[in-house]
Order: C-alpha cells, then structure tokens, then sequence
C-alpha cells in the first residue's frame, strides 16, 4: 500500500508541474487606441465589419448603445484557456466628427488584440481615404 501510495503521488507532482510548463510568457498591456476623424456611426458599422468573420475570430456580440464589441477566438481546444478567447473593443465618440477605437482594459492582454487593430486600423483608414 505504501509503495502504491508514492507511485500516486510522484504521478500527481510529475503530472502538476508538467501542467506548470505549458502557461507561456505573459504578454503586454496592449493599450494602444486609435482615433479617426468619423462619426460614431460610421466608425462603429466599419469596426464590426472589420471583425466579422475574420480568420478564426467571430463575432460575439455588439452593444451599439455602449460602443462595445466582443469578438470570439472559436481556435482553442484547451479549457483552461477560456478567459483569453474573447476581446472586447470599445468605441467612444472623442467629440462631433472624431471617435476612438481601443481595447477593453480586461481584453488587453489576449493574444491576437493587436493584429485586430491593425485589421481596424487598416479598413477605418480605407473609409477615410474614400
């Protein structure tokens, strides 16, 4: 029984600190906001459809009233990755024909947050231009 005992527990440790081995690097705050001389409605519409459908990101809901968007990672297979699946963009009208795009301070840190900007950035400076 003793024997069995510490069979059992050096597979509990071994098997706890292989799981320790998988968290990764922590990443950066990304906090970076961008500004465009539109109106909310515009930046909005153009933001959500930047998101949709884009790669692996769906989205997940929209709040026009808030100026939030949330979009989902469907990539992940693991559970205990749950909380770094969705990011949420806020909109915020800055004054009558300028508003900002940014993330939300508790979506700063999921993977993927900056390469959506840029894809935002990207379509928003398209609408600018024309």
């Amino acid at each position: 029984m003793k024997l069995f005992s510490s069979l059992a527990l050096i597979l509990v440790l071994s098997l706890g600190f292989s799981a320790c081995n998988t968290v990764g690097k922590v990443l950066p705050p990304n906090d970076e906001v961008l500004v465009f001389q539109l109106p909310y409605d515009l930046t909005y519409l153009h933001t959500m459809e930047a998101l949709d459908g884009r790669g692996s990101w769906q989205l997940e809901g929209t709040d026009k009233e808030k100026g939030v968007i949330s979009v989902r990672d469907t990539n992940y297979s693991r559970l205990d990755d749950s909380d770094k699946r969705v990011i949420t963009f806020q909109i915020k009208r800055v004054d009558r024909g300028t508003t900002s795009v940014s993330i939300a301070p508790d979506s700063q840190k999921v993977f993927g947050g900056a390469d959506l900007l840029k894809v935002i950035s990207l379509a928003l400076g398209r609408e600018i231009k024309s």
